[in-house]
């Protein structure tokens, strides 16, 4: 099997979630770096400093214009170059949820996809994406998006204009992209552009060449899977006949569950291990192999809860692209970057399932929210065995409750061990905000902890109030009065 080199390998920083404040890029930049990073596609979402009619659209803690220049020169300081990343189509939902921009979603229920023939859509597009390039105007590429399009050729109007064209959903995709991608090149005839390609991903040759869309972006072919990918057999001899360079893309987290919490490490591997075989068995058919970026995704959308930290995360991305610049994984590869990350065994490439034992020792920034996220996912895991355990099931059932017949010595032994969980989630609680903070803002600290570890610690704290109430009842007669039938 012929070999395939990685030109580039870009890592994703998708800050639609816990985007990280500016002093952890200048910690993690030189280990990415070493592991063989080129480059950073970064897909700002409402992180970006928008102004003007836009402002609107800015996170709380968005960048400044002036973070974004430091996040330059930090880059480039370790050679790697920025790439922006714009939702133009899909996946428009930080846009779409205000009301003002209400008005062009293709489905008025739906915050997920602009309407393309709504008279506003276009001119909006084009000024967010002049905002963005204003502060970029050293870099040679645009990301402009385009996956996951679901809603499209659904409202009235969208309708009939594709009927009046003749055209199909894919073309009028198609057509789409071809405008704004045409727009940007005429105004910015320096820039690569870049798009997702699942969108096309089905869609022939002729209609490919006749949308004129080969002569303006290049596709990024994603996948995430392991073993087979799920790939059309013909898609990189068709989209080299179209297109004028390939990218491809793979994960280092965010792409195994939208819950997900720790990054499955080998599953990760595997992934990049898939790609270089693929890559290698196809190579005689790809023309202008660009590169790989290895995504990283915070939310599955806009409204979707938080999944892998990026401090959690960083273990796996380093074995990643140790993947990507050793074209293996091998024992010594695996010493390489735990060794370079600080720990003082080998990371632990399979977390799951849990409880294990929580990787401590290692010192690269961020490795106390590693250590914690491990610690409350075991305390999950310990609260769900007392939830499934005999004692729980079989003396302190709700309908035994529901009659106050409960057996103090069962009743104790089951607070005992509740309790003890927690005392402990409790006082991670109080370690774990100030190790968040040290990475993110706050608004991500108050989330991830309403999210993840407030919740459960409401849910043990009611187990042992009726705990306690079922002690102080003490092994009642049973209660036939009150019945259901």
């Amino acid at each position: 099997m012929e070999d395939v080199n990685f030109p580039q390998r870009l890592v994703h920083v998708d800050l639609k979630g816990a985007p990280p404040r500016m002093n952890y890029y200048e910690q993690i930049f030189p280990i990415i770096a070493s592991m063989g990073a080129t480059g950073l596609l970064v897909e700002y979402e409402d992180m970006f400093p928008y102004h003007g009619r836009f402002s609107h659209l800015r996170a709380p803690h968005a960048y400044s214009s002036e973070d974004i220049a430091a996040l330059h020169t930090l880059a480039a300081t370790y050679n790697l170059s920025i790439i922006p990343l714009i939702q133009t189509f899909g996946h428009f939902e930080f846009i779409l949820k205000h009301d003002e921009h209400r008005p062009i979603r293709e489905i008025e229920h739906y915050p997920n996809a602009l309407c393309p023939t709504h008279p506003d859509s276009f001119p909006l597009v084009t000024k967010l994406i002049t905002q963005v390039l204003e502060l970029h105007t050293s870099d040679k590429f645009l990301h402009i998006g385009a996956d996951e399009v679901w809603h499209i050729g659904k409202c009235p109007r969208c309708q009939d204009y594709m009927e009046d064209k003749k055209m199909s959903i894919s073309e009028f995709f198609l057509a789409w992209m071809f405008k704004v991608a045409w727009w940007v090149k005429k105004q910015h005839p320096h820039l690569t552009i870049i798009m997702w390609d699942d969108m096309m991903r089905n869609v022939t040759a002729d209609v490919l060449k006749s949308s004129g869309i080969g002569e303006l972006v290049e596709p990024m072919v994603w996948q995430y899977q392991t073993a087979n990918f799920d790939l059309p057999s013909d898609i990189f001899s068709r989209y080299s006949s179209i297109f004028k360079g390939l990218w491809t893309a793979s994960a280092f987290k965010g792409a195994t569950g939208s819950t997900q919490f720790l990054p499955p490490i080998q599953h990760h591997i595997n992934n990049q291990l898939t790609w270089k075989r693929v890559l290698s068995e196809n190579k005689g058919e790809i023309k202008n192999f660009r590169g790989i970026a290895l995504t990283g995704w915070q939310r599955y959308d806009h409204y979707a809860v938080l999944c892998e930290l990026l401090p959690v995360a960083l273990p796996s991305l380093c074995l990643c692209l140790r993947v990507l610049t050793q074209g293996s994984f091998t024992e010594s590869d695996h010493d390489y970057v735990s060794q370079a990350l600080g720990f003082p065994h080998r990371i632990n490439v399979l977390p799951f399932p849990r409880p294990q034992v929580v990787e401590q020792g290692a010192n690269f920034p961020g490795h106390k929210v590693y250590v914690g996220v491990q610690m409350w996912s075991n305390f999950v895991c310990k609260y769900q065995a007392i939830s499934n355990s005999e004692g729980m099931l079989g003396w302190f059932s709700d309908y035994l409750r529901s009659r106050n017949f409960t057996n103090p010595v069962q009743v104790e032994n089951i607070m005992s061990q509740v309790n003890e969980v927690a005392e402990n989630l409790s006082e991670l609680r109080t370690h774990l905000i100030p190790w968040l903070l040290e990475v993110v803002y706050e608004d991500t600290v108050e989330e991830w902890v309403g999210s993840f570890i407030d919740p459960l610690l409401k849910k043990l704290t009611s187990v042992i109030e009726e705990c306690k109430t079922q002690i102080m009842i003490g092994g009642r007669v049973r209660d036939y009065k009150k019945s259901d039938y």
